[in-house]
């Protein structure tokens, strides 16, 4: 898996009980992975269709670092399947701890706001 990116944790980002709000770490994901699935098939109109199997698996408090890892696992007609592991990187103890694991789908659209068969002919990068 490659980095995709990174979030510091913030006093902004925190829920009641001082966790990280599972919201914003889902959205973090999703533009990251957004971004990163983009890059790869040099296409832009993508939009989200699903998050499969989020699961929580640990809190991220204030202070801690947000890893965000990705690859490419799946091409559809217009679809493409990226996998993502979040992890807690704790600064001052160098600790490490899976938050999130999940399947990430987006499907390509055509100008018509429609899906589009992109990868009918497109060559996946090496």
């Amino acid at each position: 898996m490659e980095l995709v990116t990174q979030h510091l944790v913030q006093p902004d980002d925190l829920n009641y009980h001082n966790n990280l709000f599972g919201g914003k770490m889902l959205s973090w994901i999703d533009e990251g992975m957004a971004m990163y699935v983009m890059n790869k098939i040099r296409y832009t109109n993508i939009v989200t269709m699903s998050m499969d199997n989020v699961v929580f698996r640990s809190p991220a408090r204030a202070g801690d670092i947000i890893q965000i890892y990705g690859k490419i696992v799946k091409y559809g007609k217009s679809s493409i399947t990226s996998r993502t592991l979040a992890i807690t990187n704790h600064p001052q103890t160098g600790k490490m701890s899976a938050v999130i694991e999940s399947d990430i789908t987006y499907v390509c659209l055509g100008e018509n706001g429609k899906p589009t068969a992109y990868f009918r002919n497109f060559t996946p990068p090496t």
